[in-house]
């Protein structure tokens, strides 16, 4: 029998309840009102710790920023240098000043905790989940398959990729078709002989009527 079916004499009614005092936690009664405000404050004082820590990172962000924008007008002063001609002998110190600026640069990333990978000659397997190939590459120079050459460098922020390099990979050149094999050539039949035009008789038959000259004599020619 269902709930529907109970006369209305047994169902509860509010009468059945009754107020009870509220239970005491360690001595001291906790009120809902304060319950909540209690929930409230602790929620209040998360989202002010997390604001905390967003406008600290801001902040590295934006001392990050200032210095490689002081690095890259020493690089630009670097390269104006580079343009302008000089003696064979300061080609190692003008390569040895762009390479600290770059090493310079690298560092103040590094302390921001950003990295920038160089995938070049790195296979597959490697660079599967952080490198998008655009372009493929066949050669036999290759004996798998490889970073060949890197267009853009990976970034990764404290240790997780947040941009993928862009690379053309390089793989084993396909194995040539093979001919089909070739039936062996049968041997040509060999022509037969030319057969031998047979030999003209040496003793001519006189014709009837006609003497036979004596041997080694002309015979004479006869009148028509």
């Amino acid at each position: 029998m269902s709930s529907s079916d109970e006369p209305d004499a047994v169902r509860p009614g509010w009468e059945n309840f009754a107020e009870r005092p509220v239970p005491e936690v360690h001595g001291a009664t906790t009120a809902p009102e304060a319950e909540l405000a209690g929930v409230l404050q602790r929620r209040h004082e998360e989202l002010a710790a997390a604001r905390g820590a967003s406008a600290s990172a801001a902040t590295r962000v934006h001392a990050t920023l200032f210095e490689l924008a002081m690095l890259i007008g020493t690089l630009e002063q670097q390269v104006n240098r580079a343009g302008v001609p000089r003696e064979a002998v300061d080609e190692k110190l003008r390569h040895r000043e762009l390479k600290n600026v770059k090493d310079r640069m690298l560092d103040v990333l590094r302390g921001a905790g950003v990295e920038v990978r160089d995938p070049k000659g790195l296979t597959a397997d490697e660079v599967l989940d952080w490198a998008d190939p655009v372009h493929w590459l066949q050669s036999p120079e290759f004996d798998a398959e490889v970073v060949a050459e890197t267009n853009e460098y990976a970034v990764f922020h404290d240790g997780a990729v947040v941009r993928f390099a862009q690379v053309v990979m390089g793989a084993p050149a396909p194995a040539p078709a093979s001919a089909p094999a070739l039936a062996p050539a049968s041997a040509p039949k060999p022509e037969p002989e030319p057969e031998a035009p047979p030999e003209p008789d040496s003793q001519v038959k006189p014709e009837p009527g006609t003497e036979m000259p004596p041997p080694g004599q002309t015979p004479a020619p006869t009148d028509t």
